[in-house]
């Protein structure tokens, strides 16, 4: 076949395929270019999916009749002038494809006025065919509908969803734009029924119990925007991403991450870099396959990014992606370490109480639990418990005393961080798996291997970054067989095993000879299960990555979880005590390195419920 031209009209409508993909693309472009144009207002209208209407009416500058005719040719804008101004894109659009990629593939009626001027004017364009422009009447704004969508092209139609599904689609972006856009009022009609509307008042809040509802708004939380000031300190002010917005609380989540939505001055974009951002920040906050819900605004210099990779602008390149990862990171992590609480158990369900205050009734003047006859007695554990983990014993209380383990982030004296739980008085051990507790509101059930895994590894993560983790030689060295590619991976990470507190050395053949391991694991060491361990270590590199933390703390979760006490190992009521007192002091106290709960509370409140008191 010999090369020719494409006609016109045919590399018109391929044209517009890279743009128009499904309604949902044109609902897009026209709610860009209302933002574009100062709107304050915006109402959507759709029918049948978006492909019988689709009807964009906003309040915004308007055009003038004159540039009517070429707001739907090709490559037209008002919005750039020259080459450079493309590494200073301020606004949504700026390629001038829009309208005319819509206008390929749909009839399109264009009417607008100015606010300076009093007169309107209309214009007809049927895929591509533009009409006469006539004189209308018409509020300040504008006001284009699109009908019949992909008719002319049966090829695009045949690949479309339902059409509840597209409407979906639309409503979706429409939903996203409210967030992005708090300032402006949206409001959105399917089937001539309003079924989505906002305030517009400026609040981001506001804008999320319109998308999400009141309940999920009021697990939210805001985001400190000078959480990662610090370690923004060697960027200038240019390069140094803003982070606001809300995320959820970990007792709030949803089964897909759809509902993490980002903005980047004000423009709604899809990245993976972002979202692995966020989900590192809830590591071991929520289980596998649980995703929060997230709001998030990054303000950023338009020359620190490139908004022109993707047809329909729904991706962004940063210049300086790991600065931008790890102010997310960083100031969504902080936001949720802050406000994680124990889950509620009330009846069926789980909710998030709010802890008493300081004054307990369970807290004694001092600050040593109140359920101990004194504070030696209550605060000295066996040696074979906290010894045999790795933690260092001696008499300790509730505030820290001198000889007492240290816990991460806790002086001494007890003067900095302090209690992160209320005080709990414990009453005993369940199924020799849980430790149960009383606290100012109710009974508190902790999972024994949850918390010990969570307060080892805290332990552990600051030795790790203050000097390194604590080793501890065996007094028979064991020997691991492996196979030649596990021995192989072993010895590619020798040097990080070292750091974590191992001493291993080749033993002949595929054999390695283990002389030491980290203090917390030498109960454990054991040839199968040390095995079993390296195996998961040395593997660790993508999952590790996966969530953007370090291998070394990736690898220090796992030796927490195969160090920590098992559930069926019964405790003495001091060993008991000892377990609840460092809990209450370590970080995330929330849950595990896996992100399961270490505690549940039962409620007065539920219990009196449950006895029919109430």
């Amino acid at each position: 076949m010999p090369i020719r031209q494409l006609p016109r009209d045919v590399a018109a409508k391929i044209a517009a395929g890279e743009v128009v993909e499904r309604p949902a693309s044109v609902v897009k472009e026209l709610i860009e270019n209302a933002l574009d144009a100062n709107a304050r207002t915006i109402r959507l209208e759709i029918a049948g999916g978006g492909l019988d209407l689709i009807r964009v009416s906003d309040d915004g500058n308007g055009i003038a009749a004159d540039d009517m005719p070429l707001a739907f040719a090709r490559h037209a804008t008002s919005k750039i002038d020259s080459l450079s101004d493309l590494e200073h894109i301020a606004t949504l659009g700026f390629r001038g494809e829009a309208l005319a990629s819509i206008a390929a593939v749909a009839r399109v009626t264009l009417l607008s006025r100015p606010r300076a001027t009093t007169a309107g004017a209309q214009v007809n364009v049927d895929e591509g065919a533009i009409g006469p422009v006539t004189p209308a009447g018409a509020p300040a704004g504008t006001t284009i509908t699109i009908r019949g969508l992909f008719a002319s092209v049966p090829a695009r139609l045949k690949f479309l969803k339902t059409r509840a599904t597209e409407t979906a689609h639309c409503l979706r972006l429409l939903e996203q734009y409210a967030l992005a856009w708090p300032g402006v009022r949206f409001t959105a009609i399917s089937e001539g029924r309003q079924v989505f509307s906002t305030p517009g008042d400026g609040r981001l809040l506001s804008a999320i119990v319109a998308v999400y509802g009141l309940r999920v708004a009021e697990q939210m939380v805001a985001l400190d925007e000078d959480s990662d000031a610090e370690s923004l300190q060697d960027h200038t002010a240019s390069e140094r991403p803003q982070v606001s917005g809300y995320v959820s609380r970990p007792s709030c989540y949803k089964a897909t991450r759809q509902f993490i939505s980002f903005f980047v001055n004000g423009r709604w974009v899809q990245s993976r870099t972002l979202n692995y951002a966020v989900e590192e920040a809830y590591h071991s906050l929520l289980l596998t396959g649980r995703h929060p819900i997230a709001v998030i605004n990054i303000a950023l210099d338009p020359a620190e990014m490139d908004v022109n990779v993707h047809p329909a602008k729904t991706e962004v390149r940063f210049l300086r992606e790991r600065l931008v990862y790890a102010a997310v990171q960083r100031a969504v992590r902080a936001a949720v370490l802050a406000t994680a609480e124990t889950p509620q158990l009330s009846g069926r369900a789980f909710s998030a109480p709010a802890w008493p205050s300081s004054d307990s009734p369970f807290a004694s003047p001092d600050g040593v639990l109140a359920d101990s006859p004194s504070a030696a007695s209550a605060t000295s554990a066996p040696d074979s418990l906290w010894r045999g983990a790795g933690v260092e014993v001696g008499q300790s209380s509730a505030r820290g005393a001198a000889g007492g383990f240290a816990v991460p982030g806790v002086a001494a004296d007890g003067a900095v961080g302090g209690r992160k739980l209320p005080a709990l008085r414990v009453l005993g051990q369940v199924s020799q798996s849980y430790i149960i507790t009383e606290g100012p509101d109710g009974v508190y059930m902790v999972d024994q291997h949850a918390a010990h895994e969570r307060i080892l590894l805290e332990k552990m993560v600051a030795e790790w970054r203050a000097r390194g983790v604590a080793s501890q030689g065996l007094l028979e060295p064991q020997t691991v067989e492996l196979a030649a590619n596990e021995r192989e991976a072993v010895e590619d990470h020798l040097e990080q095993l070292r750091g974590i507190g191992f001493e291993i050395e080749p033993f002949g053949g595929d054999a390695m000879l283990v002389r030491a391991v980290p203090a917390t694991l030498s109960a454990q060491a054991h040839p199968q299960s040390l095995r079993e361990l390296l195996l998961d270590l040395v593997g660790a590199d993508s999952e590790a990555a996966s969530h953007g933390e370090t291998w070394e703390e990736h690898a220090l979760a796992n030796v927490a979880c195969k160090a920590a006490i098992k559930a069926g190992q019964p405790l003495s009521p001091e060993e008991q005590r000892e377990m609840i007192r460092q809990l209450e002091q370590v970080d995330a106290h929330q849950s595990c390195c896996h992100g399961r709960p270490t505690m549940v509370h039962l409620s007065l409140a539920a219990l009196e419920r449950e006895f029919d008191r109430r």
